[in-house]
Parts: C-alpha cells; sequence; structure tokens
C-alpha cells in the first residue's frame, strides 16, 4: 500500500464549530434542493465535461454559488467572494480547521461537501486538476453507494455495523433505524473523515473505529451489517478504497465466511461483491462454498459479468490514469490469466442468521433489468417468501390463500389484425422495488386478479377448471411451481 497523507485532519476543539459550519451552509440555502437548483442538474450528474456549463451557472457571485463552486465543483474562487461565502468565520477561521487553503488572493476546498437527504457529507475530491489519487483517498456517494443503501434492509436494529465505511454515508443512513452504529475502515483518514461528518451531522450514536475487516468489533454483534468493500479484483494494492490487499475476489469471501459469527439470530448482512469465475464455470456453484458451514441463509443477486480484458481497462483507466497504460494493462491479464478468470461478476449478497428451525439455504440469481429504491423490503421479503416456501409442499401451497401485489402490472403488446388487435405477449410486471417480470397466460392472469387474500388457490383452480375446461388434476400439478416462482418474486403475497 502506497503511503498516504500523515497530517491531521479538521483540528476542532470546540463542539460548537460544527454547528457554526452547519448554520453558514444553511444560511445560504446549501442543502439538496437549493444546490440541485444552483446547478441545474442532480448532484448524480456531475462531471468534469460539464464544469464549464456549471461554472457558468454559478458565476453570479452569491453566497450559495461560491459555496457550490469551493465544495462542490472544486475551483477556486476569489479571496472576496470567499469572505462573504465563510462568513461569519472567514477563510481564515476555515483553513485553520483543514476546510480550506488559502492561496494568496484565492481560495480552495480541501475537501467536498455533499448533500444528501438532509446529510452533509465530507470527502475527498477525485483527482482535481489531473492529479493522480492519494493512496488514502476518502471515496464519497458513488453509484455503488447508493445501490447498496437502496438495497438495504431497514429493520429495527439494536446495533448496526458499517464496514470498511469511508466517509460513513452507509453508516449515518444506518441512524434512523439503529440503536448504535458503528463504523470501522482500514485506511485511518477515512476513519477521521467519517467522524467529522457524524459530528458535523448531530449523529451521536456513531462511533468510527480503525482497523482490518472484523478486527475492531471481535467480541459484539450486529442486527444489521452493511459494507461497500474494496472488492476491485487486481494485482495492485494501492488504493484503500478499491483494494484490500487480498488475491482474487478473496475479501470478499472472508466477510461471507466471516460475518455470520458477528450477527444476532435473524440479522442480516448486506455487502456488494465482485468475484471471479473460471471460463465454463457455473457462477452459481462457484459461489455456493462462500457460505458453507456460516449456518445462514443466503441470496447472491447477479447484476453483471465482465470480461477479464475490459474489466481491466476500467479500471486502470478510471481509478489510475498514467502513461504506462499498456504495461498495466499486460500486467492486469497476466494476474487474471494465473488465476484461471473467465469473467468477474458483480453484485449484492445478502446474508440471515438462521433460525435453526429450517436447514440454511442459498439462492443464486440475475436481478431484474430495472430497480427503483428504496428496495429493501424486497430483500427482506424474499427470505421471508424462502420462509413460508420450505413450510408449505405442494399440497399446502393449492391450499393456501394469497393476494396479488398492489405494484403488479398486467402488460400486453398486440399488432393489428383483421379482426381487430391479436395479442402477442401478456406479461406480468412489478412497477416497485426489484422489477421482477415474466410471461403469463390470459387464464394465469384471470387466476392471479382473484387473488385477494379470502379464497385458496385450489378453489381459484377449480373455477378455472369449470369454465375453461383444462384437467384439474394437470392444474393442480403445474401450478405449485408457477407459484413458488410468484411468491419469491413479491407477485403473491401470503394472506
Amino acid at each position: 500500500m502506497a503511503e498516504g497523507r500523515s497530517t491531521a485532519l479538521f483540528p476542532f476543539e470546540d463542539a460548537g464549530d460544527y454547528r457554526r459550519i452547519r448554520d453558514t451552509l444553511a444560511a445560504a440555502g446549501y442543502h439538496d434542493r437549493g444546490v440541485t437548483e444552483a446547478l441545474g442538474i442532480s448532484l448524480s450528474s456531475l462531471s468534469e465535461k460539464k464544469l464549464p456549463v456549471l461554472l457558468r451557472r454559478t458565476s453570479g457571485g452569491t453566497q450559495l454559488e461560491t459555496l457550490v463552486r469551493l465544495f462542490i465543483l472544486g475551483v477556486r474562487v476569489g479571496l472576496r467572494h470567499a469572505e462573504a461565502a465563510l462568513a461569519p468565520m472567514g477563510p481564515q477561521w476555515w483553513a485553520e480547521h483543514g476546510l480550506v487553503t488559502l492561496l494568496g488572493d484565492e481560495v480552495e476546498a480541501t475537501i467536498q461537501l455533499r448533500c444528501y437527504q438532509g446529510l452533509i457529507v465530507a470527502f475527498d475530491f477525485h483527482r482535481r486538476g489531473g492529479a493522480p489519487l492519494p493512496a488514502d483517498y476518502v471515496m464519497g456517494i458513488s453509484a455503488s453507494s447508493l445501490t447498496l443503501a437502496g438495497l438495504t434492509v431497514r429493520q429495527p436494529s439494536r446495533s448496526t455495523l458499517d464496514l470498511g465505511t469511508g466517509s460513513g454515508f452507509q453508516a449515518f443512513l444506518a441512524v434512523g433505524h439503529s440503536d448504535r452504529v458503528i463504523a470501522t475502515d482500514r485506511n485511518p483518514r477515512a476513519v477521521e473523515v467519517a467522524a467529522f461528518n457524524a459530528r458535523l451531522n448531530g449523529l451521536d450514536n456513531v462511533e468510527c473505529r480503525q482497523g482490518d475487516l472484523f478486527e475492531p468489533v471481535e467480541q459484539e454483534t450486529f442486527d444489521l451489517i452493511v459494507s461497500n468493500p474494496p472488492f476491485i479484483v487486481s494485482p495492485d494494492n494501492i488504493f484503500y478504497f478499491l483494494h484490500s490487499g487480498m488475491g482474487g475476489d478473496e475479501v470478499c469471501r472472508a466477510i461471507a465466511q466471516q460475518a455470520p459469527r458477528l450477527l444476532s439470530e435473524g440479522g442480516y448482512c448486506q455487502f456488494l461483491a465482485n468475484w471471479t469465475v473460471g471460463a465454463g464455470e457455473d457462477w452459481r456453484a462457484r459461489l455456493a462454498g462462500w457460505f458453507d458451514g456460516t449456518g445462514c441463509d443466503a441470496l447472491v443477486m447477479r447484476r453483471g459479468s465482465t470480461a477479464p480484458d475490459e474489466y481491466a481497462a476500467i479500471w486502470i483507466e478510471g481509478e489510475a490514469p498514467n502513461s504506462r497504460f499498456e504495461e498495466s494493462f499486460a500486467t492486469w491479464m497476466d494476474y487474471y490469466e494465473q488465476l484461471g478468470v473467465g469473467t468477474i461478476d458483480s453484485g449484492l449478497v445478502t446474508i440471515r442468521r438462521s433460525s435453526g428451525a429450517t436447514a440454511p439455504w442459498f439462492r443464486a440469481e440475475d436481478t431484474p433489468e430495472t430497480m427503483t429504491f428504496p428496495a429493501g423490503g424486497d430483500i427482506s421479503g424474499r427470505f421471508e417468501a424462502e420462509d413460508f416456501l420450505a413450510a408449505h409442499g405442494d399440497e399446502a401451497l393449492l391450499t393456501a390463500a394469497f393476494r396479488l401485489s398492489a405494484d403488479a402490472r398486467l402488460v400486453q403488446e398486440s399488432q393489428p389484425a383483421p379482426e381487430g388487435w391479436e395479442v402477442l405477449t401478456t406479461q406480468l410486471r412489478r412497477v416497485e422495488g426489484l422489477h421482477w417480470s415474466g410471461h403469463v397466460d390470459l387464464d394465469g392472469a384471470s387466476v392471479l386478479a382473484r387473488c385477494d387474500g379470502t379464497r385458496p388457490m385450489a378453489d381459484l383452480l377449480d373455477d378455472l377448471a369449470g369454465s375453461l375446461g383444462p384437467d384439474r388434476d394437470e392444474l393442480a400439478r403445474a401450478w405449485p411451481g408457477t407459484i413458488r416462482r410468484l411468491v419469491q418474486c413479491g407477485f403473491l403475497l401470503p394472506a
């Protein structure tokens, strides 16, 4: 691991200093709506290519525009504008507290301050001015951060762990449903940034600790563990936020193996992962072994699969640009060849400490093409569905009553025909959370439409057999498998 920065961050001695910062930002309208209106785009759409446009939109010299230029766009501002924007403390005070640097008649922010749903989250600027990233770079609110946040199970937790916290983002989102939150990271700078963010946002039940993996919390148990770990599969060991120092996908396997012993009964562990799959190897079989002997149920939802050469090119160019691209690329490809990598897959791993009532199960499947957040309820709902299905054989499923989810939709595609419209396909879709979909015939759609929780499925199938003539026994044999999948995907809810 390359050397990081050694200077201390944010030397605050007065707890009131955090309130002064918040008050200054709030007075300027530096919050989600204000910043979005000033930029004219959402913060998730920021990119270097848009910088000239965004600089033009924030050129009016108002307090908010100056703060946006400093702490979001990362450009220098004139001292006169900075004095007005950083009042009443003034630029010198902000510099003494590590938030800006004074450069003659200009001022430059040392760290980003990003708004998110009422939070102000500090983290490092990404390669400002083309400079290489330092080893102890602290990642902010990335696409992967939002994905994990959107899929996290949000149920009451006595104790929550954010493993590899970075800026502390996942920890702060857990505060609303957790009695206490512990945020850990092996990067000392990340721990310091996360602690600053917790104080800045007045989050008194967040504790930040330094250490690798579960070492800082060995003797504790948690109802929820979340992690966006350094999962990049590469021969490098440069950046804390990308590289774990372990070979291949070992860091993700280690979390899968070690997290269960820290989970309370019924507790969840959720983490994003990259994993390698050998040429011709079944990715599901590859991952099943991660959970052997853990005593936990496990659900792996694969989001993508990337060829090794494409994966290497993305990460070499995206995070460590240098004039030796071809040499680095060759090194990465040699590494993948040694590991026997056919593809590198990515997705979400969710583990639940089993109650012991049934044997632990493992499920692995691709995610639906689209999803809307929050979708954590769909994840916990899947575990509840598996519990229900484990307790109900085929006969019991037919005697059970179900109701159709309110977010289910029936979508038909038709084409013109001589006597009107000819139906080509009929598809059942969900429009909230995980957007599962699948084809269904009109007879099946008719049965589902009548699932209101009041009648056993067998009665509805009897009605279908009586009105349309299909063999009742044939329906009884065919439908349990269909019911199981509909329950798994949240279309049918046990009454």
